[in-house]
């Protein structure tokens, strides 16, 4: 079966299966994707408000009078936003662990070739420590660009907070614009860094390798076959982009009619009701299209994952044996004979 071929197969397959959703819904929220659902029904702050709240703790560290009262609400920042990531992190690879099983399960089922289980691997907490620790470290290239790339965007929105050429377009629009070569290059990092990591998470899962040993051998293979790596990998991403981009586009328009009503000097019961509903309704199938999708990316890396490695699996069987007697066929059996032998091994 092909690349193309399995990834067709992995759509089959989380279209059949709706408690994959559930699985790679919960892992794509926790990793982060819980923000762009609750930014598509909340109103940003206007350039006004986040002066006066920023204010009180950038001025005095320009200005050289930083002290433990100033700092310490940027360390609550930074702690609760590292404890966040450590734990969606570790959620986030049990739900995978767990799919990339189920994947494993579903070739079986439907009769694809799928390589046996690895005899006493282990599992639980610890297979989930050691996928997430995997997804962490592939992200550091990820975490180094945001570090250089967040100069530009802070530098672009101060500018646009201080001394804004025009207020016609919307801030964060304004701030995307000026630092689009910097986001640009966080975002393909970041990408490089999923499916590194997804590949690498594969390889431990399904092939018991070590932590930097998957990754190794993630980056390797990702050089030596970019084609049949990647493509399972950007071909679902492009689709989730644009799947969230629609959905939360959706969303947000039901909301501001909603929000439009509530704030309406005679409120309309009725209108009010309708609105919420379809409110309730677009939220609800966007979260559920997204969690199919999302189940269709991590089905489809593992299927690709299972048809590489018994493909690899195949070649290395039907190499010949150097050993033996001199002369000897290559047959692992006495008396064997396979099309190009000259006779059954001694």
């Amino acid at each position: 079966m092909t690349t193309r071929g399995v990834t067709l197969a992995a759509l089959l397959a989380a279209l059949s299966r709706p408690s994959w959703w559930l699985l790679a819904l919960a892992g794509f929220l926790v990793r982060g994707g819980v923000l762009l659902f609750v930014v598509a029904i909340v109103m940003l702050p206007s350039p006004l408000v986040l002066s006066n709240v920023l204010e009180p703790v950038i001025v005095p560290i320009d200005l050289g009078g930083a002290n433990l009262v100033n700092v310490a609400p940027l360390l609550a920042a930074g702690g609760v936003l590292i404890a966040g990531l450590l734990v969606g992190s570790w959620i986030g690879a049990a739900t995978e662990v767990a799919l990339i099983r189920e994947a494993r399960l579903a070739m079986a089922d439907d009769g694809m070739t799928a390589r046996p289980a690895i005899d006493g691997q282990p599992g639980g907490q610890r297979l989930t420590g050691r996928v997430a620790t995997t997804h962490l470290l592939a992200h550091l290239p990820t975490a180094l660009a945001l570090g250089l790339g967040s100069i530009r965007v802070v530098s672009v929105a101060y500018l646009e907070l201080t001394s804004p050429f025009e207020v016609a377009t919307p801030l964060v629009v304004r701030v995307v614009l000026g630092a689009a070569g910097p986001i640009a290059a966080v975002v393909l990092v970041w990408l490089f860094g999923e499916i590194v990591g997804g590949i690498a998470a594969r390889r431990i899962v399904l092939d018991d390798e070590p932590v930097l040993g998957g990754l190794r051998t993630a980056v390797r293979d990702l050089v030596r076959r970019p084609f049949s790596v990647a493509l399972p990998a950007l071909t679902t991403t492009l689709v989730l982009a644009v799947d969230l981009a629609a959905v939360l586009a959706i969303v947000a328009f039901a909301w501001a009619e909603v929000r439009d009503r509530l704030l309406e000097s005679t409120i309309d019961g009725a209108a009010l009701i309708v609105a919420l509903l379809a409110f309730v309704a677009t939220w609800i199938a966007a979260l559920a299209l997204t969690g199919l999708i999302a189940a269709w990316r991590s089905a489809a890396m593992s299927f690709e994952a299972e048809r590489a490695g018994a493909e690899r699996r195949h070649e290395t069987a039907a190499a010949p044996d150097p050993g033996g007697t001199i002369g000897a066929s290559p047959g692992r059996r006495p008396g064997d004979w396979s099309t190009g032998d000259r006779g059954g091994s001694l």
